[in-house]
């Protein structure tokens, strides 16, 4: 079953780390992914999470969308 977003097992035993990092500005973060399955569990959707953590950043709803915030994980990539 093909899924259209990320679930904390696709990371588990790849990353023992997730770093998150706005590419707006100089907000970052790093997550221990142990901690997190054992948080959300390992079906737990990771993209809304990511998501969540735009939350309380003061350029989340901008008018502008080149100017809101942008936060990516680095180091997907480089596992899926």
């Amino acid at each position: 079953m093909l899924r259209d977003f990320l679930i904390f097992g696709d990371i588990q035993g790849k990353l023992d780390v997730l770093r998150v990092e706005c590419t707006r500005c100089d907000r970052k973060g790093r997550y221990n992914v142990a901690n997190l399955i054992e948080k959300h569990g390992g079906r737990g959707n990771l993209t809304r999470w990511v998501g969540d953590l735009k939350g309380d950043c003061p350029k989340r709803d901008l008018h502008a969308l080149h100017e809101r915030c942008d936060l990516i994980c680095p180091d997907l990539p480089k596992v899926l």
